[in-house]
Formats: structure tokens, sequence, C-alpha cells
């Protein structure tokens, strides 16, 4: 049986712990219903096993303290306010630095990012973190490869997340690392996740029905897509991936979907483009490069009708 301890402090982010809780748990019961033995044991683990508020103020209160703590296969590391005080609490960052040695994946959802940074153990590796907090991450711990664009990222043993539902998304696809695609998506659906996101999709992206559809060609195919965006990409470059003549791509694509494949690789870039505008340093000219849209002209007045709004309106709402 896998242990997972997920960390608790004062001023967590409450939800970050249940829905890693509820992801972990689910599983649990998706086997049990299936005839088949759990697969996590939980561990609720605390600087001390005192009672302690989160930032909801929800009481919580942890089955083992850092001293009691029992072997772990995995840590979770959630974020909340709370995080940034806690890197200064020394006691915690050695103990955090001394298990994670022994731990075979060792997980930051949303802010708990400032912990994993502090420790050193990601230096030189990609971080995700919520996109509001990602410029004084950065600017904090400028050996680390902070990423606030994507929904999470993994890099050897250490996992990273974006915002808190992100954690959800990075849950799940340990889960599916684990315990195969069926159970994972079994999970989602418990959990009533209109989908279940790929790491590299935009922390901003758009319910896609290409996912909800769980056609495997068509998943490999959006995940390509996104690789590649900057490239001009086309219907025949597309129906090449998976397989099928470009005038039957086109068919079988709109009877899926509902939409035409243009559309849709439209749709990416645009997710795309929105989540670049919130990070720092991406004028509109570098955003049409990252995503393959001609020109800022072009990015202004495809957003406008995508989104009711121009890419500097929409900045300024959510900046």
């Amino acid at each position: 049986m896998v242990t997972v301890g997920i960390i608790i402090y004062p001023d967590i982010q409450a939800l970050d712990l249940a829905g890693a809780l509820d992801c972990f748990g689910q599983a649990n019961q998706e086997l049990l219903a299936a005839g088949k033995q759990p697969y996590y044991r939980h561990y609720i683990v605390g600087l001390t096993t005192a009672p302690l508020c989160a930032e909801n103020g929800l009481q919580l209160t942890a089955q083992y303290s850092l001293d009691t703590c029992p072997r772990l296969d995995y840590l979770i590391i959630p974020g909340g306010a709370g995080a940034r005080k806690l890197t200064v609490n020394q006691d915690f960052m050695h103990w955090l630095c001394l298990r994670s040695v022994d731990t075979d994946k060792v997980l930051s959802i949303c802010t708990g990012a400032y912990l994993l940074a502090h420790s050193g153990l990601v230096n030189g590796l990609p971080l995700a973190t919520h996109w509001r907090f990602a410029a004084d991450l950065q600017t904090r711990y400028p050996k680390v490869q902070v990423n606030a664009t994507e929904l999470y990222v993994k890099s050897g043993k250490f996992y990273s997340s974006g915002g808190m539902t992100a954690g959800i998304d990075l849950c799940l696809a340990v889960i599916e690392q684990d315990l195969g695609v069926a159970i994972a998506q079994a999970v989602a659906r418990e959990l009533v996740m209109y989908l279940r996101r790929s790491g590299d999709q935009s922390q901003y992206a758009s319910p896609l029905k290409i996912q909800h559809s769980g056609e495997q060609r068509f998943i490999q195919l959006q995940q390509w897509l996104l690789v590649n965006l900057t490239k001009p990409l086309t219907v025949a470059d597309m129906a090449e991936q998976v397989a099928l003549s470009e005038r039957q791509f086109r068919r079988v694509f709109r009877d899926r979907f509902a939409m035409a494949p243009v559309q849709y690789l439209q749709q990416l870039r645009l997710d795309k483009a929105r989540s670049l505008l919130l990070c720092d340093g991406y004028n509109l000219r570098r955003i049409c490069n990252e995503v393959g849209i001609k020109d800022p002209r072009s990015l202004i007045r495809l957003f406008n009708a995508a989104f009711g709004c121009t890419p500097g309106e929409y900045k300024q709402h959510f900046c």
C-alpha cells in the first residue's frame, strides 16, 4: 500500500488539503467497488498534533507530528498564506529535505511551491505555481524555473501544480500513473469534474469535449498540438497524427466534437494566449510567437470575437 502524507500548517488552504484527500480516497473507493484492495493510505502530518486553523477558519488536527511521522511514499505540500511563513521554520525545512530523500514522489499544490523552492530541492528544475504568485516566487528563488502557465509540471520525483483546482488535476495524473486511466477517469467523474486536464494545458484552458470523449487518439492529438502551437499547423498535419485522410478526419472530428478542426486549434491558441497575458514579460508580439498567431492585430481581433474583450482589457480585469 502506498503511504501518502499531506502536510498541514496554520493558514493552509483547505481546498488543497481536501482535494488531495478526496482524489486518493475516491481512488480507494473505486478499487473497493471493483473487488480490489485499497491502494493508498493517508497520513495528515503537522509540525505538532495541536489543533490549528486553515485560512478559511476550518479547524484541523494532524494524526502525526514531524517527529512521529511514519515512512512516506508520497509527500504532498498544500499551499496557503501560511506557506510563505513556514519557509523560515528551520526544523520543518530540515525535515522536508530529509524526508524527500527516501520519498518516491513530492507534490506541491499552488503556493506550496514556496516551500519546495525554499528547500533548494528543485533548483534548476521547473516548478509550477498559481499565476498570481509566479513573479514573486521567481524573484525570491531565481535558481528555480517558475512555470506560471501550465496546470502542473513534473521533473523526476518532484511534481507541482498551479492553482487550487489544478492540484486535483495533478493528483488525478498521479492516480493515472499508479492505477491507469480508467480509475483516474472514474475518480474525476465521481468528483463531478467536467474534464480531466493534462498538465500542459493552460491554467485558464476551456473545457474541451475532445478530452471528455475518452478517445485516446484525439487526446494524443491534443497533446501534440499543445507542444507544436508555434508552428503553422494545417488540418492535413492533424489528420496525419491520427492516421486518417484529411477528408475523413474533417468528417470524424466534426461528428465527434461538433466543431471544425481549425476552430479547435484556434481555441487552443487563444486559451494559451490568455494565460500568457497574465505572465510578466509577455507583450502581444511575444504571445503571438508563442501561440502561432500571425500578428498582434490578428490576436486582438480573434480575442475580441472569442471573449468579448481585448487582450488589454482581459489582463486589466485579472491583474
